[in-house]
């Protein structure tokens, strides 16, 4: 079976890469494989599918804001729902973030910079700090953000990329990835790159060129073939809990209408969809979990201690819940900086380190990765803006840290 170029990964990335490397290239020959039976069926179902355009790195900014604009013109195709976002901070979180916070625009970013009154007015919430939990004094409430269906945006690249003629494998994963230059033993003067790939029913795909798109499995993955792709995975935890009394955590707002929020204590996050008694919780992960693709079942005990303390502070009269659901993925850290990766070594692209953010910039990370294949030097956005690049890969990297990160 031979392909112009074979992207293996129907996460939201790959489908979205598929799409546009198709779009742009309308009579190539293109195979998207992933080893899920739907797209978006691995680690982009495991997301909390929340959106936000509030980041102070400009590729971040582009990247993130030009996906968005596009995805609100998809609507209930993908359950958008622009709830907004209330990112919260203590004095002192306020002030030592001041330069990632002057970076943004309230009005050309959509958002506006509440205090605690106003927050005190949205949210039933504890704003005196104790111990380890910070007060809330400050918050960024951004209007361009919310949540949407990861997997339903991937089924949606993946079924235009099949209108425009692409041809898919799901439920078909690669198995073995068989280097050019065995007769030399891979000699660095020999020939160089991907010979073919074995599928798992055993079929040999050939192709001009592979892109991996392949999430936290990256560096496991391509790392085999003597490929360093700077990303490495680590395990995100999330939890639902049923909430009885709704209006024990929101203030003078709709319940339909509170805002995804970020609380002040170590990056814990809150998906709130208090309309049918839930709310979804997360938690940054730090020093301690380990980068690695670590044992992939649930610690109770990591929500009963590092979760449930900071959503008993914050919200004291939620004291009646019950945890209902509980799922865990994989995020993949381009450490550095935390913007993406995409990059190449011979006929193999990889595209990964989205570091949590997959979701909100996939359209415009698969335009940057459809863009780079092609060979050109810049990629066009959905709302005609434009991003070199080169900016995103390791050698000519041009990005700076992101500090806004959970």
């Amino acid at each position: 079976m031979d392909f112009d170029h074979v992207v293996i990964g129907a996460g939201v990335v790959g489908a979205a890469t598929a799409y546009h490397l198709k779009r742009l290239s309308p009579d190539a020959h293109i195979l998207l494989i992933d080893r899920e039976k739907r797209a978006g069926a691995g680690n982009t179902a495991k997301s909390a599918a929340l959106y936000r355009n509030i980041f102070s790195s400009r590729a971040s900014k582009v990247l993130s804001t030009s996906s968005i604009r596009y995805y609100l013109t998809l609507g209930d195709k993908v359950q958008m729902n622009p709830i907004g976002y209330l990112w919260m901070f203590s004095d002192d979180q306020w002030n030592a973030s001041s330069s990632a916070i002057s970076s943004l625009d309230p009005e050309k970013d959509e958002l506006s910079l509440p205090g605690r009154s106003e927050i005190s007015r949205i949210l039933k919430i504890r704003t005196e700090g104790k111990g380890l939990f910070p007060s809330v004094d400050h918050g960024i409430w951004g209007r361009l953000c919310g949540s949407l269906s990861g997997m339903g945006l991937a089924q949606h690249y993946a079924d235009m990329f099949r209108e425009m003629g692409g041809k898919t494998s799901l439920g078909n994963g690669i198995e073995e990835i068989v280097l050019k230059g065995r007769e030399t033993r891979h000699a660095t003067w020999g020939d160089k790159g991907i010979d073919h790939m074995v599928d798992s029913r055993g079929m040999e795909l050939k192709a001009r060129d592979h892109i991996f798109a392949v999430g936290a499995w990256s560096q496991e993955l391509l790392g085999r073939i003597g490929i360093f792709t700077g990303v490495l995975p680590k395990k995100r935890q999330l939890f639902g809990i049923k909430v009885d009394d709704p209006f024990s955590v929101a203030g003078d707002i709709e319940l339909e209408k509170v805002p995804a929020l970020i609380l002040p204590a170590g990056g814990t996050y809150v998906k709130p969809m208090l309309h049918r008694n839930l709310m979804i919780l997360g938690l940054a992960e730090g020093l301690g979990q380990p980068y690695e693709m670590s044992d992939p079942s649930i610690d109770l005990e990591y929500f009963r201690k590092a979760i449930a303390p900071v959503i008993s502070h914050y919200f004291p009269k939620l004291v009646d819940y019950e945890l209902k659901m509980k799922w865990a993925g994989y995020y993949a850290y381009h450490w550095p900086d935390k913007n993406p990766v995409v990059e190449r070594e011979e006929n193999t692209f990889w595209v990964s380190g989205t570091s949590g953010s997959g979701i909100m910039k996939a359209d415009g990370i698969g335009r940057v990765t459809a863009s780079k294949v092609l060979g050109l030097d810049t990629a066009e956005m959905f709302d005609s803006t434009r991003i070199a690049v080169s900016d995103l890969s390791l050698r000519k990297r041009n990005v700076e840290m992101e500090s806004f990160v959970i």
